[in-house]
């Protein structure tokens, strides 16, 4: 697989719907601009990622498991 794929990502729309369900209405191109500067704050990619190595059942090497 490259390397440099995206994987996942997220879109205005996502982010309207959302804030549809949560707050009941569309947020403003102002509140879509402050959104987006701190959204990444909030998604813990290594977690995600590590949970997902998890719920698979994928098990680390025996080197890795002695470090």
């Amino acid at each position: 697989m490259r390397r440099n794929k995206i994987i996942y990502s997220l879109c205005v729309a996502d982010l309207q719907e959302v804030a549809g369900d949560e707050l009941n209405r569309k947020l403003t191109e102002d509140e879509l601009k402050r959104v987006v500067d701190k959204v990444g704050n909030y998604i813990s990619w290594y977690d995600a990622i590590s949970l997902t190595f998890s719920d698979l059942g994928l098990k680390a090497t025996e080197e890795d498991e002695e470090e």
